[in-house]
């Protein structure tokens, strides 16, 4: 029977919040820093972390002073001490949402495919089934179907990094691009391979048919 998710009773479970236990689907999971959250135990970090931010920004309101200080100087100075909270919060904002997508492999679609990742996979591309089983990209055994298989081939070398990206979760960028360039030079080592064992074959060919004997015209 498959573990469903806590908050999604009809979605299946692909982790467990490292904060409260509970299991989530790929909808409510949250990966930060390679761990993963639910989206409950997200926000209340967040409010945590919004909470200490507007706690650091001094009040201009509370200063006490012994003359008493004009409307507009008081209006300017309760302008500034909100700003400065707003400011305060949009940054503890923007910060948690950076590490929050500093990993997104392995969510589906909906998963951030960093900018340094796209280009021309030429693994995928030599490679094509053998390196859609490796890397998840089921799509990829379309290459077994003879006249499809050049297509699915340069498909798969035109998109490869984004879905190998978004199906199969990686430990970093850099791991990423270390496994990937070890499927093209695989893929390049077996094409040459192939070049020269099909020359081969066909040199003894030409030496078989001709009895032995190799003519020149």
């Amino acid at each position: 029977m498959a573990v469903t998710c806590a908050y999604h009773e009809k979605a299946e479970a692909v982790g467990a919040c490292v904060n409260c236990g509970k299991l989530v689907c790929n909808e409510c999971k949250v990966t930060l820093k390679g761990k993963i959250y639910c989206n409950p135990c997200m926000e209340e970090m967040y409010a945590e972390k919004t909470l200490k931010a507007e706690s650091a920004v001094p009040a201009a309101t509370t200063v006490v002073v012994e003359s008493t200080p004009s409307k507009e100087e008081a209006k300017g100075k309760a302008e500034v001490g909100a700003k400065s909270a707003a400011k305060a919060k949009a940054d503890a904002k923007t910060e948690v949402a950076i590490a929050a997508t500093d990993n997104t492999s392995g969510q589906g679609k909906e998963a951030i495919f960093p900018e340094e990742l796209k280009g021309f996979n030429t693994g995928a591309f030599l490679m094509n089934w053998i390196w859609g089983i490796g890397n998840k990209v089921w799509i990829s055994l379309l290459a077994l179907i003879p006249y499809v298989n050049i297509v699915i081939a340069i498909i798969l070398g035109v998109k490869g990094n984004e879905w190998a990206w978004r199906n199969k979760q990686w430990e970093s960028i850099e791991r990423f691009k270390k496994v990937q360039r070890t499927w093209m030079w695989v893929g390049i080592a077996i094409l040459i391979v192939s070049l020269v064992v099909g020359g081969l074959a066909a040199a003894i060919a030409m030496l078989y048919s001709s009895g032995g004997e190799i003519q020149f015209n």
